[in-house]
């Protein structure tokens, strides 16, 4: 089968390949992928700037259906639809294995660049893992499950944004785009903020509900988080850019005894306005991945179509165009790429 691979370390070293297509072992699932969806994590390893262990597969956001089953499986058949979490090996002893949070198992090695990942026909992934797709959702929407996890965690494991909450959202890519609506859905209102080159974005944020868009190249968004917001500024503010600037506009933007909610990974030391916090009273969250719960909720929200996939789902291309999709993706030119394996 064909394969996008990371290859060895160091900047670029990512190739298409022929590679034998793997076999379940016990407790495992073999799923044939349906999409896969292209992630700023995706280009973060493409670039060496995220940790991987090279020859690897890479991709982590998927769908499927169950192709084959290892010895000891009899909870799934195959031809099942399934989406899978990406911790696909884990101590499961520790206290982060047992509440849940596997992300936070110091052993835990996920799948697209820990071990082998779905940019290929076939993923093994261990059935503790995988969740079963609602009826009527469809493959491709499904493929969005582990970011709408990702957000759904956020906002509502997390943050508890609650109804009638004004919710600044940072950052309009991919992350950004589901947060603000599973903020719609928990009843919060939503001003998102984007950088001009986020036009297209911008313009999504408002389809899907927020009542403000802001350009911040264009507007003062301290002024328009203000006026927006009664004058006190907002409950909630999270950081999806993983951007400085992005951060101090958020401290800047918070009401008194306000939540920060740190979803962006800056990838490095930066500077922040950071007195703020204690000044203001701020509570600051961080929130990484996803939990064990966040799953069955992100996939309800996906059937009851509180979170829209089709409009986020930018571009399908044949895997033998996974350079293409890279690159739209690290141009921001696309919202999410999502790559066939069988084309």
């Amino acid at each position: 089968m064909k394969a996008v691979m990371k290859v060895r370390s160091g900047p670029g070293n990512v190739e298409l390949r022929d590679v034998p297509e793997p076999e379940p072992g016990p407790g495992q699932v073999r799923i044939a992928v349906a999409a896969a969806g292209v992630c700023g994590t995706d280009i973060h390893i493409l670039r060496d700037e995220f940790p991987s262990r090279p020859p690897v597969i890479l991709g982590h956001e998927f769908s499927g259906r169950v192709d084959r089953l290892g010895d000891g499986v009899a909870e799934f058949a195959p031809g099942d639809s399934v989406v899978a979490m990406p911790a696909a090996v884990r101590c499961g002893r520790c206290r982060y294995c047992l509440s849940g949070d596997i992300l936070m198992c110091e052993g835990r090695r996920s799948i697209g660049h820990g071990v082998d990942g779905a940019f290929a026909r076939y993923v093994v992934v261990p059935a503790e893992m995988v969740h079963r797709v609602p009826q009527g959702v469809p493959l491709r929407h499904a493929a969005l499950a582990e970011p709408v996890a990702v957000a759904v965690h956020a906002v509502s494991e997390r943050s508890k944004v609650t109804a009638g909450d004004a919710v600044l959202v940072s950052g309009v890519g991919p992350i950004g785009l589901l947060i603000l609506q599973v903020v719609r859905a928990h009843g919060g209102r939503v001003l998102a903020a984007g950088t001009a080159r986020d036009g297209r974005r911008l313009e999504l944020a408002r389809r899907l509900g927020a009542e403000r868009a802001v350009d911040v190249d264009e507007e003062d968004l301290g002024t328009v988080t203000r006026a927006w917001s009664g004058g006190d500024g907002v409950d909630v503010a999270f950081e999806c850019a993983g951007a400085p600037r992005s951060l101090d506009a958020c401290l800047g933007a918070l009401r008194r005894i306000g939540t920060l909610v740190q979803v962006g990974l800056m990838g490095r030391r930066i500077e922040c306005d950071y007195e703020q916090v204690a000044m203001h009273e701020l509570g600051v969250i961080g929130s990484y991945g996803s939990a064990r719960t966040s799953w069955p909720r992100a996939l309800q929200f996906l059937a009851q179509g509180r979170v829209q996939a089709e409009p986020m789902i930018s571009d399908v291309l044949p895997i033998t165009a996974w350079e293409e999709g890279f690159r739209k993706t690290a141009a921001q030119e696309s919202i999410k790429v999502l790559l066939d394996p069988g084309t």
